[in-house]
C-alpha cells in the first residue's frame, strides 16, 4: 500500500468562549503578546464616531452606520452587536487578513460565531474557558 507523508495540520484560527467575565479576553491579549510574529487578532469595526485621540485601525475601524448595516446584511460579519446606540462587529475578512498574513487568528466570540467559523478555510481551535 503507497502512503504519503503529510505536513502537520495547522490551524487557522483559534477560538476562546466562555461566559462574560472570565478572563478571555485578558488570555487573548496574554496569548499574542506572548508571540506578535505567530499570533494576531482582528480590529473589530463600529459605526460610532472616533473620539478626539483616535484614529481608524488603531482600536477601531470606523465606518458610517449604513455601510454596517449592508455588510451585516450582506453577511460579511462573524458576529455584531448594538451598544448605546452604536454597532460593533467582527468582519469576516479582516479574519482572512490576519490568516494570510500567516498568523493564527485569536478571537474571543461568542459560541453561535462557532458556527460560521466551522470551514476549511478557518479550521479553528475551539477553547472552552471556565470559571476559577
Amino acid at each position: 500500500e503507497r502512503s504519503a507523508r503529510m505536513p502537520p495540520f495547522r490551524r487557522k484560527t483559534l477560538v476562546l468562549i466562555g461566559a462574560q467575565g472570565v478572563g478571555r479576553r485578558s488570555l487573548k491579549n496574554k496569548l499574542i503578546m506572548s508571540d506578535q510574529a505567530r499570533y494576531g487578532t482582528t480590529i473589530p469595526y463600529t459605526s460610532r464616531k472616533p473620539k478626539e485621540s483616535e484614529r481608524d485601525g488603531q482600536g477601531y475601524r470606523f465606518v458610517s452606520r449604513a455601510e454596517m448595516e449592508a455588510d451585516i446584511k450582506a453577511g460579511r460579519y462573524l458576529e455584531h452587536g448594538e451598544y448605546e446606540g452604536n454597532l460593533y462587529g467582527t468582519r469576516i475578512d479582516s479574519i482572512r487578513a490576519v490568516v494570510q498574513a500567516g498568523k493564527m487568528c485569536v478571537l474571543d466570540v461568542n459560541p453561535q460565531a462557532v458556527k460560521v467559523l466551522r470551514t476549511a478555510e478557518f479550521v479553528p481551535y475551539v477553547v472552552f474557558i471556565e470559571a476559577p
